[in-house]
Parts: C-alpha cells; sequence; structure tokens
C-alpha cells in the first residue's frame, strides 16, 4: 500500500514566498525616492535666489560668489571650476559682468554643455531691457565701461520676475517633468513680487524727484524704479578710485543739489564716501551689495526691502 510523502523542500519555499509577498508589500508602502535634484550653478548670490524660488526642491543651487563680494571681481580659484564641472545648469548675468573670471573657469571646468549658447547655459541678461548702452565707442580710458549696458539689473524688481521667468522656462526644457511645479512657484513668485513692488513704491513716493550720491552705477536700475537721479558717483570713472580733486568737485555738487545722502555698496571702500559726507554734511549709508551681503538680505525679496528702505532715507 503505497503512502503521500510530503515534498522536504515544501516548507522552504513557503518561507521564501512569504518573505517575497513581505517585502513587496514594504516596497508598496514606502515613498518612491526622490530624484536627483538639477544642479543649478549661478554667478552670484542674487540669481541663485531666483533659481531658488522658481525651483524649489527640484533643484540644488550654488552661487560662484558671495553676496559681500564685488561680482567684477572674483577669485577664479580651482574649487569654483569643479562646480562648473559638476553644473547641469549655468546662470550668468552677462553683459560683461563676469568677464574677467567666468570665461577661464568655464575653460577649466571641461563642461563643454554650459559653453555661452548651449542649451544648458543662460545668460539673465537676454531675459531685460538693458539701460545704458554706450553709444558711441568704448576702451579702457573709460574705466570698467560695459559695452552692452549696465548688468545690475537686479536691483529693480520689474526685471527680477522676467528673469525668474526665463530660469523656469529653461528648469522646464530640462526637467520638463517639473514644469508644472516651476511654473506654480514662478506665479507664486510673481504674486509676492507684486505685493512687494505696491510696498516699495509707497515706501520711496517722498523720495521721487530728488537726488543721491552713488559709488558705482550698481544702483542705476533701482534709482530708476524710484523715480530717483543720480547727482553724482564717488568713482570719476567706473572702477577707478577718486582723487582728492574729484572728491572736492563732488562735494560742490552734493551742496549746490542739496542732496542728502550717499549709498555705497557693502563690499566698497566707504573712506570716499565718508570725506564727502563729513564735508558736506550728507549722510552715508552702506547698502548690501546682493542677496546675502548681510544676514538680513536672505532673500531677494529681503535685499529689496533693504535698499528701498536705504535709498527712501538717503534721499529724503
Amino acid at each position: 500500500m503505497s503512502r503521500n510523502r510530503e515534498n522536504p523542500n515544501r516548507p522552504a519555499r513557503a518561507v521564501r514566498t512569504r518573505a517575497l509577498a513581505l517585502a513587496a508589500a514594504l516596497a508598496a508602502a514606502l515613498p518612491a525616492p526622490a530624484l536627483a535634484a538639477l544642479r543649478v550653478v549661478t554667478t552670484t548670490q542674487g540669481l541663485a535666489a531666483l533659481a531658488k524660488e522658481v525651483g524649489g526642491d527640484r533643484v540644488e543651487v550654488e552661487s560662484l560668489s558671495r553676496g559681500v563680494q564685488d561680482p567684477h571681481f572674483v577669485d577664479a580659484s580651482p574649487v569654483l571650476a569643479v562646480k562648473i564641472r559638476n553644473a547641469e545648469l549655468l546662470v550668468d548675468v552677462g553683459l560683461e559682468l563676469e568677464a574677467g573670471w567666468l570665461p577661464p573657469l568655464v575653460v577649466q571646468s571641461r563642461n563643454a554643455d554650459v559653453l555661452p549658447g548651449r542649451e544648458r547655459r543662460l545668460t539673465a541678461a537676454s531675459a531685460v531691457e538693458v539701460r545704458e548702452a554706450p553709444t558711441g565707442p568704448v576702451d579702457r580710458s573709460q574705466g570698467d565701461v560695459h559695452p552692452a549696458g549696465n548688468p545690475h539689473f537686479l536691483a529693480d524688481p520689474r526685471r527680477a520676475a522676467p528673469v525668474a521667468a526665463a530660469i523656469a522656462a529653461r528648469l522646464a526644457r530640462l526637467d520638463p517633468a517639473g514644469a508644472p511645479a516651476y511654473q506654480a512657484r514662478l506665479e507664486d513668485f510673481r504674486k509676492r513680487l507684486a505685493a512687494a513692488e505696491g510696498r516699495w513704491r509707497a515706501a520711496l513716493a517722498p523720495a521721487r524727484g530728488r537726488a543721491v550720491v552713488t559709488h558705482h552705477r550698481t544702483l542705476d536700475y533701482l534709482l530708476d524704479f524710484a523715480g530717483v537721479r543720480a547727482a553724482g558717483f564717488l568713482e570719476p570713472r567706473p572702477g577707478t578710485a577718486p582723487p582728492p580733486s574729484y572728491l572736492a568737485e563732488l562735494v560742490g555738487v552734493v551742496k549746490a543739489g542739496g542732496v542728502k545722502g550717499i549709498l555705497v555698496e557693502s563690499y566698497y571702500d566707504r573712506k570716499a564716501a565718508d570725506v564727502v559726507g563729513k564735508l558736506s554734511g550728507a549722510k552715508v549709508l552702506v547698502v548690501p551689495g546682493d542677496v546675502g551681503a548681510v544676514k538680513e538680505a536672505s532673500t531677494y525679496e529681503a535685499w529689496l526691502d533693504l535698499l528701498v528702505a536705504a535709498l527712501a532715507q538717503a534721499a529724503g
């Protein structure tokens, strides 16, 4: 009489089956692994702030310069070249602001994808209307003049939104799955910027039609936004130090024009401003040169808050 014998491998198979089922259940319950953030490198902290606004968690943003630095002069160190090598998008200001240091860094990085004109390179100046482009020949005798126009356009909130839109559009091309998120964040930024713009215009209304002195032409776009005139500059020519004779002339201009304030970007030496202020009676105010120059300027909106408050005080 035959007897049914159990398969000795059956218990092991059952254990393996239950283990696989448990693993599948756990995998289904766990959240999907996050996509790697798109690596964005910008030349300034102002651009980095806008990239973070529209990119959110889908981007990892680094700036090649810090807000306490003059963006015209950045040490082209190998560390920065490595950052560019790893960049999936490089955003520069343009208008030759970074001409002295960015091109060699791009060459050192060996990242051909971020060369000018390539898909992974975005020049912010292409998104805005540029002011102060020289109409005649330009040479070194005129100082550090930008032949294509003034590159300090982010000091004007009216130009921040188009730059943010250009960054969002380029991110969407590189990361199509994130396009709805980038557009949503852009719209949110635009709404907040519009609300802040009303606040800034109200704060600057008493200053409209008045004049101030600045060190460089860094704030010209902000002055245009505010309707404030530049009575003069501490630099006789862009990028050149003022001799005593020039400062004496500027003191006369300040007194004759009833100028109340002198604005100095934080990365410039304020000695010349203090001389003119002491001899003319104008007050000297130091303003953050870019986002991140001081801890209170941690975002684009916070940076503009500080600029607007200083300009209102200087022109008041």
